[in-house]
């Protein structure tokens, strides 16, 4: 299938496509000509890319996953736990520090509320 195809059935849009390929996130497609020519296969692995930035994951932090997947066809479990569990803590992490900042926000604001002040 083209280009235009995989971007249809995977949600992702050619330039997209074009990325993934030069980062190495899906194989170099065969070529028919100057076209592009992609296998069903990767409209999975597009679609599982563009799942994983739906939920914070950057490209970069996905490579090893889909790259994993790309060579052996499976998705590694370990290796996706492991990554979720990750950005799950950096999340959490993120959540104290901004409900921190909200905190002294209030105070601030309170402060500068005050009669007198």
């Amino acid at each position: 299938m083209y280009i235009g195809k995989l971007a249809q059935l995977s949600g992702a849009t050619p330039k997209a496509i074009r990325l993934y390929e030069a980062m190495g996130l899906i194989p170099a497609p065969k070529r028919q000509g100057k076209y592009r020519v992609y296998a069903y296969p990767d409209v999975s692995l597009v679609h599982m890319i563009r799942r994983a930035q739906a939920v914070g994951f950057s490209l970069a932090e996905i490579k090893t996953l889909v790259e994993h997947k790309a060579r052996t066809h499976q998705l590694s479990i370990e290796e996706a736990n492991r990554l979720i569990t990750m950005k799950r803590e950096k999340l959490r992490h993120d959540m104290n520090r901004i409900l921190a900042q909200d905190q002294q926000l209030v105070a601030l604001h309170e402060e500068l509320n005050r009669p007198g002040t």
